[in-house]
This record gives structure tokens, sequence and C-alpha cells, in this order.
């Protein structure tokens, strides 16, 4: 029987509260933040300086409050792995991209053509966006959140699963003010976010870093970003063409396919924790 010593009964408390108040940081901040903006690019500039803030008091907030070190977001143990990063965005990219153009190629009226002048900008803007977005959200849905996986009282493989499912959790309470969870499919879009923050926490625990996840969610997003938008997208970009779905059980199924698909490529192909 496992028995908490002090110092990780506190350790364990500050984890436990930390979450929340995590989430309510992140949607005071968004709050703040000016609900409308004119135009791709002040959206996107807006987001930017929004992410930024934001990361600096999670940061501020996990190492002076909780007294977590930081050193383990960032790092797990191991020297970081471009391979599992680019494996992860690989395959994620390709089967976003390639899963939505055959959606295209069977229904090609729900898509219409909207690239506007200047997107090679727009493109970047996004892609800063995205990356911080990605970074700030893995950091605190899977590093923050996996913080006890290495210690002695939790090595059990059969408790990971707890650990996969406050982040699926967690992952989808930050996204509660997007658009796409006030419409009509919200269901979807929150099944969608429980089932990605619960994938990725399963790939994050199996490599044993923040890489492979990191990877897979700035591809998912980029796609979307940058090729296929939505109306009721969460961030709206200056993107290639426009798909008139909303969120769906078809959108659901192509995104669990693609996010199962890319962590099964990763956990064949990755660099483990040991090499």
């Amino acid at each position: 029987m496992s028995i908490y010593r002090k110092e990780e009964m506190s350790r364990l408390v500050k984890w436990v509260f930390g979450l929340p108040l995590i989430v309510i940081l992140f949607l005071a901040l968004s709050l703040a933040m000016p609900a409308q903006a004119s135009g791709y690019r002040m959206v996107l500039a807006l987001n930017i300086i929004s992410y930024t803030v934001f990361l600096a008091v999670a940061l501020i907030v996990v190492k002076y409050f909780l007294k977590f070190p930081l050193i383990r977001l960032f790092w797990s143990g191991r020297s970081f792995s471009p391979r599992n990063l680019f494996l992860g965005f690989g395959t994620m990219f390709v089967l976003g991209l390639g899963t939505t153009f055959i959606w295209k190629a069977i229904s090609p009226k729900s898509f219409s053509f909207s690239l506007q002048a200047g997107w090679p900008l727009d493109f970047l803007l996004s892609l800063v966006v995205v990356v911080l977005a990605g970074v700030l959200e893995e950091l605190l849905c899977r590093a923050y959140i996996a913080y006890f996986v290495k210690d002695e009282i939790e090595t059990d493989p059969k408790r990971r699963i707890l650990y996969c499912l406050a982040s699926g959790l967690v992952f989808m309470a930050f996204h509660f003010q997007n658009p796409e969870t006030a419409s009509k499919g919200f269901v979807y879009a929150y099944v969608f976010y429980f089932i990605m923050g619960f994938s990725l926490m399963a790939v994050y625990m199996a490599t044993g870093g923040i890489e492979a996840p990191l990877g897979i969610h700035i591809a998912n997003n980029l796609v979307n970003a940058w090729f296929f938008t939505y109306p009721d997208a969460a961030l709206r970009t200056n993107a290639v063409f426009t798909h008139d779905a909303g969120p769906g059980p078809a959108l659901l199924l192509q995104a669990v396919v693609c996010i199962t698909l890319s962590a099964l490529a990763v956990l064949k192909f990755k660099t483990s924790e040991k090499d």
C-alpha cells in the first residue's frame, strides 16, 4: 500500500488545485482580450499577444505559487527528440490534409476557395499563433498533468489512464469559449477535444516527452489555419478553402481517425525514453 509522505501530499494538493486555477486564469485572460477585431491580421496579432501573456502568467504561477520546477514541463529527463516532434507533425499533417482533400473530392460544393491577397504574411502569423497555442496547451494539459508519472507513487501503468482522463477534461475546459462549442454540434466538438487530450497524453507518457504530442497538435491546427478553415473556427484565418461543415459525426470521425493513426505511427517509430 502506497503511503504519501508529507512532501508528496503537499505536491498532490497543489497539483489538484493548480488545474482549476490555471483554467480560471486562462478564461479570465481570454475575457480581458478584445472580443472582436477588424481583419485576419488583427485577430492573429491579438492572439499572439494573448497566448504570449498567458504563457508567461502560467509559468509564473507554476513556478512561484505551485512551486513546480519549470524544467519538468520542458524536459522529462532525456535529450530532446526532434524525431518524435517531426514524426508526430508529419503524420498528422499528411493525414489531416489528405483526408480533407478526399472529403473535398467527394463533396466539392461544401468547400469554397477563400484565399485572399497577402497570404504569405497571414500564413506566417498563423504559424506563430499555432505554435504558441500548441506549446501552451501541451505544457499545461500534458506535461503539468503528468508531473507525478515518474515518481515512485505512480509507477503502475494501470493508473496512467487517470492522467489521460484528467488531460482530456482539462483540454476540453480550455476550449469552452470556442465558437464551435456554442453551435448545434457542440457535443461533437467537446467529444473531439476530450479524445484529443486523452490521446495526446497517452502519446506523451509512451514517448516520455512533449515532442510527439506537440507535433501532432501543431499539425492538426496548422492544416485548419492554412488550408481548410470553418465558419465556426476558433481562429478564422486567411486559409485556402472554407469548409461549410460545422462540428458533426463526419468531422469527428475524421479527426479521431487522424489522431489515432498519428499516435500509432509515433508509438511504432518513436525514439524511446531509453535511447
